[in-house]
């Protein structure tokens, strides 16, 4: 696999594979010697997370891991759930899982992730592979002296033991197997591994006697031993330096040298393997929930405020009750009183009492109202840290997918990459690689020229191609920018009319700029040809509607023979923001308040009209000035500076632009959660979701880059929005689900992804996928049963099945596709590039 998607790929792979390797151990343990109180499902749910784990690792090209799994997959195969496992049996699993650990550690440290002693490990385990013979006289000598040195320690923890049945032979044998080491070491040229060796072997014969000389002599053979192993090491590394490995080196994202903000200091080895040991996986899901929570204790501490104003607002009414009280007692008093004096004093005592407890209430609501807001905040604050990721994880991947499709099109693409360190939500990177990918392919195909075209234009023959993440406040911007052709607006209006977009009258009364935006729309393509790459019509309309489903938007520049700049403009997250509640008409809706610039008062002689357009002199600028009642779909209702009255408008700023929208009256501001509002009003573009309030009330809230792009009225095309096609990959591994996924949007697919069969299958029910690619053993529906179901269905019979599974005998192969399955993949091929092979066949007309 690519060093670089194995290194996107591994944070995941490591996190899953210690979970599963300490489920997998907890099971063996479970197994051990004869049983019959075992529940049922012991024994088949260890297979199942052998499996997983086995398939796993052989899609990532992990050659050892996948051996010693497959060794241990291998000794459970004929095992029963009354017998269980013999102790030898347990004891080699769990050195076969130890060997798995200490490999996945320094694949977290950016080493290979090789497992040592692995031939002992097969053996021991029952399982004799032939291990490749050693390039070098120093790897031969790393290899056999592990070797040994596993033989070494065993024989001392076997000859500490008080009852060693023949404690000469056992000597015998390690002081045969250290001289040999020790002549290993003398051909190899490692002198100081030759002396420990012949140290050794004379300690082990120290200890034939037993008693207290033994006991002696063993803590020397044990110091000797682990001085040894640190030789050994030294030898395989400086080996492994001078040869080429077939494992690809792993480097986690973090630890990647471009990935890395200048000046940041780099953690060590051992503390990124630490570092790695102390995270865990928490599923969306419950983000999702925690979310809700922290948006219920936000709405709470809302409430509680206002519960708290009403008991100051009580207390000031109880303070006017008893001044009239007070008054009439001193008007009773100068009649002459009587009882009626006594029992109204009473009460002014009563009240006084009240009114000092009714105070008390007040200020301790306040303090406990100010207690919760910043539990809040903090709450909110960790939250919006654990969706937040490094932008790196977005651009990293493009490296690959630059050079694929260079190289595909026969032009020299220079990459850059900036603003890696930029952390975002992890819901908007998600979201993003879609519309990256699209932008990215659309640049090197559409945008930048063959060498010789650059050459006959007097440009480099390496064409520059810049994606970077820009912070801006609380929003960030995505610039995809190349120095090619540049966008060509006539080139664009004679597409849109031959491809029946527009009218040609229609087209030619719109600006460049409106023009440029046509290569939004739904169908438009400039290319003539259907290739690889382009041509039908989808691609750059998935970059404006997913950027529109995330509260931004995108627009394009463009310099003739200079180059070609997209921006998208986004909130930096998704979480709770402050929103500025506005009334215009009878509407209440929310604007993110970090759109809002500021709010005026506009007096009549400051709106005025220039070419038939309206507009406000604001700080000596003329700016746009709309009524927000009409820009979002309600009537258009009187403003007051038509009856020449003080106008109340807000002031929406966007990047650069600015407009004015009038309003008429500003409700209050408030923490907002923006919600979805679902597929059926996906497609109005002016709103971003929809809030509740404090009070309960829900409203509309708007999508600020919208209404600035409201402002510049566009035509806009009538044409049915073409589906894109997708693929839905199935596995219940979520590292193999990881990998087919990045594997195949790397190559230009849109992928949804399910757990499971019955996922699958409810996912195919409300999403049109194009081809399915499933694991076979799942659980609840396996892929088997999801590739019966597709082809027993009157509408999905037709969606191609592709089988991807560690089973690879004739009769599975068989079985698979007496299902139904169209492609049948064992998972070490997937690395292999077979997948992307095979999904090229069965989807010869993809985007």
């Amino acid at each position: 696999m690519d060093p670089q998607l194995l290194r996107s790929i591994w944070p995941v792979f490591s996190a899953e594979t210690r979970e599963q390797i300490q489920s997998i151990g907890a099971k063996v343990l479970g197994m051990e010697g004869p049983s019959t109180a075992r529940e049922a499902d012991l024994l088949p749910s260890l297979k199942r997370l052998v499996h997983s784990l086995k398939g796993s690792a052989a899609s990532l090209g992990l050659d050892d891991i996948e051996n010693v799994v497959h060794a241990i997959e291998d000794g459970l195969a004929h095992t029963r759930t009354d017998v269980g496992l013999p102790r030898d049996a347990v004891e080699s699993m769990l050195r076969g899982l130890s060997g798995i650990e200490s490999a996945m550690a320094r694949g977290d440290a950016g080493q290979s992730p090789e497992v040592e002693g692995l031939a002992s490990l097969l053996k021991s385990l029952g399982r004799d592979v032939a291990v490749p013979e050693s390039v070098s006289v120093a790897s031969g000598l790393s290899a056999k002296g592990l070797e040994v040195l596993d033989f070494l320690e065993a024989s001392l923890r076997a000859l500490c033991s008080p009852d060693v049945p023949d404690r000469a032979a056992v000597v015998r044998k390690a002081m045969e197997r250290a001289r040999g080491l020790r002549g290993l070491a003398l051909d190899g040229g490692a002198s100081r591994v030759a002396t420990l060796a012949e140290s050794a072997a004379l300690g082990f014969a120290r200890m034939e006697p037993g008693g207290d000389p033994a006991s002696l002599a063993a803590s020397d053979v044990a110091g000797t031993l682990v001085e040894l192993r640190g030789r050994l090491d030294a030898v395989k590394s400086t080996a492994s330096a001078n040869r080429s490995v077939e494992t690809p080196k792993v480097v986690p994202a973090q630890a990647a040298p471009e990935a890395l903000t200048p000046g940041m200091p780099v953690a060590a080895p051992e503390a990124r393997a630490s570092m790695a040991e102390h995270t865990v996986r928490v599923s969306v899901k419950t983000l999702d929930s925690l979310a809700l929570q922290v948006e219920l204790l936000m709405s709470g501490r809302s409430q509680q405020a206002r519960r708290s104003e009403s008991y100051r607002a009580m207390s000031d009414g109880t303070h006017e009750v008893l001044r009239h009280l007070e008054r009439a007692a001193s008007q009773l008093s100068l009649a002459g009183g009587g009882p009626a004096l006594d029992s109204l004093r009473s009460g002014v005592a009563l009240m006084r009492t009240m009114q000092k407890r009714l105070l008390e209430v007040s200020r301790e609501a306040h303090r406990d109202g100010e207690q919760l807001a910043l539990v809040a905040q903090v709450a909110r604050d960790d939250l919006r840290d654990l969706r937040m990721v490094p932008a790196s994880q977005l651009l990293e991947p493009l490296r690959r997918t630059v050079r694929e499709v260079s190289a595909r099109l026969s032009k020299d693409v220079a990459l850059e990459l900036a603003g890696g360190e930029v952390r975002l939500d992890r819901r908007i990177l998600d979201a993003l690689k879609d519309p990256l990918l699209h932008l990215v392919r659309n640049a090197i195909d559409h945008g930048l020229e063959t060498p010789e075209e650059r050459r006959s234009a007097g440009k480099p023959e390496t064409g520059r191609l810049t994606v970077r993440v820009e912070p801006r406040g609380a929003r960030i911007a995505l610039v995809v920018e190349d120095d090619g052709y540049g966008l060509s607006p006539d080139r664009v209006r004679a597409t849109a009319v031959r491809r029946g977009l527009l009218a040609e009258e229609a087209a030619s009364r719109l600006s460049d700029a409106q023009a440029a935006r046509l290569v939004f729309q739904p169908g438009f393509s400039t290319r003539e040809q259907v290739t690889a790459t382009s041509g039908r019509g989808v691609g750059l309309d998935v970059v404006q509607a997913t950027a529109a489903r995330l509260q931004g938007s995108v627009d394009v520049d463009f310099w003739a023979g200079q180059g070609t700049r997209f921006t998208v403009d986004l909130p930096l997250t998704l979480a709770a923001a402050l929103g500025l509640l506005v009334r215009t008409g009878t509407a209440v809706a929310a604007i993110p308040s970090d759109s809002v610039e500021r709010v005026m008062r506009l007096m009549p002689e400051d709106v005025g009209t220039v070419a038939g357009r309206v507009v406000a002199r604001v700080d000596g600028s003329q700016l746009t000035f709309l009524s927000l009642s009409e820009a979002i779909g309600l009537p258009r209702l009187p403003l007051a500076i038509d009856s020449g009255r003080v106008q109340m408008a807000a002031l929406v700023v966007v990047g650069g632009d600015k407009v004015l929208y009038a309003i008429d009256e500003v409700v209050g501001q408030q923490e907002i959660v923006v919600r979805s509002l679902g597929k059926h009003l996906q497609s109005v573009r002016h709103l971003a979701g929809a809030a509740v309030l404090d009070d309960g009330r829900v409203v509309p809230v708007l999508n600020a880059p919208e209404l600035v792009r409201a402002a510049r009225p566009e035509t806009r095309s009538s044409s049915a929005e073409v589906r894109r096609p997708r693929i839905l990959v199935c596995d219940d591994s979520l590292t193999t689900r990881f990998a087919m996924k990045s594997l195949l949007e790397i190559a230009g697919f849109p992928v949804v992804t399910a757990a499971d069969g019955e996922e699958a299958w409810g996912i195919l029910e409300r999403t049109p996928c194009q081809l399915v690619v499933s694991d076979w053993q799942m659980p609840r529906l396996d892929g088997v049963g999801l590739a019966r179901r597709i082809k027993s269905h009157a509408t999905l019979h037709s969606t191609p099945v592709i089988l991807v599974t560690s089973l690879d005998s004739p009769e599975d192969r068989a079985a698979g596709l007496e299902a139904g399955a169209d492609g049948y993949l064992v998972k070490r091929e997937v690395e292999r590039g077979k997948l992307l092979e095979l999904v090229r066949n069965l989807l010869p007309a993809r985007a």
